[in-house]
């Protein structure tokens, strides 16, 4: 019974902490996300802060892995762990991230155990792994093998690795019994099955968070940022600018005479309207750093201008109303042409909050459909 025990013990024991390693990493990549207010786009581990922040992660793990290692004195403890680190990494964070891990574990070994027969056997076999688990990865990925094939295909690799400790008891390595290969080659099959099954499942349920999140976020006709995002940036905006040097800017537009389109010539023709719209918007501001483009209502739409002032946004909303008139929009009996009216304002002293800032914007385009529409309205700068 005291034989069981010990069998089980160790098992869930690094069950639990795998499962816990991944789990706390994962809540640690959704607290960076919901921070930075990219909640709706796709996770990516292999660019940008994500990538970053997933080498530093697995790299403090390998430090801390090699550490308990030297302290044993032998290489025998956290062999599972450490060879389903390098299986990982190697697979889902890429080439580069995972070259950078491999090399910092490579770092603490030699600074804690210096250049020993076990560290240069440490060296060659974690480099011969790591080339080997990059070409599985491309086999698989190349032929759509699936993942199971991938997964099986490192429960024989580390089968073979404890028969083979087994048979050659490495002086560096710590005796190994058939007893332990067994226990270890049967631990890490298991632990292999759990972690790839968490895995996949957070996989899923972010990529399911990122689908609700997109769908609250996003207009499902323009695909422009919704009003709800909008008056979320807005506020981060109206934030970070209150008090800068440089100006933020805002730009409301109504397309003229919406509705009479829509009796005319049909919503089919309409939603063409707005989508061919909405992309000339998305075209236009990506020529200005970080300014982004939403859709506010039926036909309106906002753009928020970081880093211009009230010159530099008349210049683009000019530029922007020309475009959209000159913009043919083929119909079933004619080419049908639009206006659009718009109204423009600059964060202000005065503004202490989004809605000052939004209402008084909203209020330059009510002045340019006032006068007649197809016009644009620059508030004056005091």
């Amino acid at each position: 019974m005291t034989e069981h025990l010990w069998f089980l013990s160790p098992l869930f024991t690094g069950i639990f902490v795998t499962l816990g390693v991944i789990v706390f990493f994962q809540i640690l990549v959704r607290s960076i996300i919901a921070r930075s207010g990219n909640i709706s786009e796709t996770i990516d581990y292999l660019t940008g802060r994500l990538a970053i922040f997933s080498v530093c992660y697995f790299s403090i793990l390998g430090i801390y892995f090699e550490f308990v290692v030297a302290r044993e004195g032998h290489d025998l403890a956290f062999v599972d762990f450490r060879l389903l680190l390098l299986f990982y990494v190697t697979i889902y964070l890429g080439k580069r991230s995972s070259a950078v891990i491999v090399l910092m574990s490579f770092l603490a070994r030699i600074l804690l155990w210096g250049f020993t027969t076990g560290t240069l056997y440490f060296l060659f076999m974690t480099v011969a792994l790591y080339l080997f688990t990059l070409l599985l990865v491309s086999i698989v990925r190349k032929w759509q093998l699936p993942q199971i094939f991938l997964i099986g295909s490192l429960d024989v690799i580390v089968g073979i690795l404890w028969l083979g400790f087994n048979y050659l008891q490495l002086p560096y390595f710590g005796s190994v019994t058939w007893k332990i290969a067994l226990f270890n080659v049967f631990s890490f099959v298991v632990m292999n099955a759990v972690l790839e099954f968490g895995i996949s499942h957070l996989n899923h349920e972010n990529n399911y968070l990122t689908l609700l999140s997109r769908q609250a976020t996003t207009d499902p006709l323009t695909k422009l940022n919704n009003y709800l995002s909008f008056k979320n940036d807005l506020e981060t905006q109206v934030s970070a600018f209150q008090h800068a040097e440089h100006a933020l800017t805002m730009l409301a537009l109504d397309i003229d005479y919406f509705k009479r389109v829509n009796d005319d010539h049909g919503h089919l023709t309409g939603n063409e309207i707005l989508q061919t719209v909405a992309k000339i918007l998305v075209d236009e501001s990506e020529k200005v750093p970080n300014a982004k483009a939403y859709r506010v209502g039926g036909e309106e739409f906002n753009i928020i201008l970081p880093n211009t002032d009230l010159p530099a946004a008349a210049k683009f909303s000019y530029h922007l109303q020309n475009r959209i008139r000159e913009t043919t929009f083929p119909t079933n009996h004619l080419k049908l042409q639009i206006t659009v009216s718009m109204g423009v304002a600059k964060l202000g002293p005065n503004d202490v909050t989004s809605n000052l800032f939004y209402e008084r914007t909203d209020r330059m385009l009510y002045h340019s459909k006032g006068q007649g529409r197809d016009q644009v309205t620059i508030e004056n700068e005091k």
